[in-house]
């Protein structure tokens, strides 16, 4: 007989597909969702991703992600949770932080780290909420200029940050004039120096490092609830590979490959801005090709190369930017070396020559392409599936993460 359920009898067929529906695979469960998750593996793996903020994540780190970790909720840091049944979450968030501390070399006796915030954005106005009082002032680097959204981005006439909105946002250039004293001058860090403080001998003014409780209580309680357990696996895993000899070998490759693709461009007539590059990722300036970067993303897209549209200094708009954004790591995941990225950086010419012919509007979208520039878009898109297609499935191997 069914155990009644709210005064009302429980149908023992409804509460068995219950249980079978909690054991389905995701292709049974929701074949929607399924879908696209196989859509967009399958442009993974068939396109090139330029993306710099992208990159493959390992075998391993995918399935700390996909965890059971991910059930278990613990607001609080390790010995002071607000729940029970966090033994383990402890041992995972402890390992996390001296995984952290290990691979910049840092003295656990003198660092702090805190693995929580959910991504980047949160952490840096988790540090802006740590030393900065409420509409206190702060001096970030504008968005055009190589900025970041959460370094108090605004325009003339709005606050588009959150840290323009709370705190009192003075935007510098690349060449800097110093008519405004920040109080305090911010130094972006992911840990910070615990019990000791110095004095800038030029402004007299203290360099404030006595921050680990006040980023820690920034954090939690003060900008979020339970941590993602799941992803301080993941960054755990992450952060042990980063250790191995594989991986500086990796990151040295990344650099490499990073500066062929500059020196291709700008064989090819193409402006980077500072002359190249020291580390993942270059910012191409199209203003001298008579295209911008909207334009170029759109149609490096649609022949499946991935990148990005970006401000490059003196641009007005952010949403009509001059630049092309261009990194290495996803590709070098997939095995490319130098030669392969002088092959890209013909491609990305190529698309870019498409888009200087006028084929996309203004707009920026389909609905500004004439009956010509679609049909050559198509063209280009065959070209991509054929010639880039065939030319990584060749040169790369399957990407990182074995799927």
């Amino acid at each position: 007989m069914a155990t009644p359920v709210n005064g009302a009898p429980m149908d023992a067929n409804l509460w068995s597909s219950h249980e079978k529906m909690l054991a389905q695979p995701l292709k049974d469960n929701d074949v929607e969702v399924y879908n696209i998750i196989k859509k967009e593996s399958n442009r993974q793996r068939v396109g090139l991703e330029l993306i710099a903020s992208e990159n493959f994540a390992s075998r391993a780190v995918l399935e700390a992600l996909g965890s059971c970790l991910n059930n278990k909720y613990s607001e609080g840091y390790p010995g002071q949770r607000y729940y029970g049944g966090t033994e383990f979450i402890d041992e995972l968030e402890v390992l996390c932080q001296k995984r952290a501390l290990q691979v910049y070399g840092l003295d656990p006796q003198s660092w702090g780290v805190n693995v929580q915030p959910y991504s980047g954005s949160p952490a840096n106005f988790a540090v802006y909420t740590a030393l900065v009082e409420p509409h206190g002032r702060i001096m970030g680097l504008d968005l055009p200029d190589g900025g970041h959204l959460t370094h108090g981005f605004m325009t003339n006439k709005k606050k588009i940050s959150a840290t323009s909105i709370f705190f009192e946002s003075m935007p510098y250039k690349v060449q800097v004039r110093l008519s405004v004293a920040p109080q305090p001058v911010l130094k972006a860090s992911s840990a910070g120096r615990a019990r000791v403080r110095s004095v800038d001998p030029k402004t007299g003014r203290e360099t404030r490092y006595n921050l680990e409780s006040l980023i820690n209580s920034a954090v939690f309680p003060g900008l979020q609830g339970g941590p993602h357990n799941h992803a301080i696996a993941g960054v755990a895993v992450a952060l042990k590979q980063a250790m191995t000899p594989e991986f500086r070998l990796y990151q040295r490759q990344v650099l490499a490959n990073c500066r062929a693709l500059a020196e291709a461009l700008m064989g090819l007539g193409y402006k980077v801005v500072t002359g190249g590059s020291d580390n993942h990722l270059i910012l191409v300036d199209l203003r001298s090709k008579g295209t911008d970067g909207g334009r170029a993303e759109k149609v490096l897209e649609a022949c499946s190369i991935a990148c990005n549209k970006n401000t490059c200094p003196g641009d007005k708009s952010a949403l009509r930017p001059s630049g092309l954004r261009l990194g290495t790591p996803a590709l070098t995941s997939r095995g490319l070396l130098e030669e392969d990225f002088q092959k890209v950086a013909h491609f990305i010419h190529r698309g870019v020559d498409t888009g200087r012919a006028g084929l996309c509007g203004r707009d920026e979208g389909r609905r500004g392409w004439s009956r010509a520039g679609r049909q050559s878009i198509a063209q280009q898109t065959v070209w991509a599936e054929r010639v880039v297609g065939a030319w990584t499935a060749e040169q790369s191997g399957p990407a990182a993460g074995g799927t």
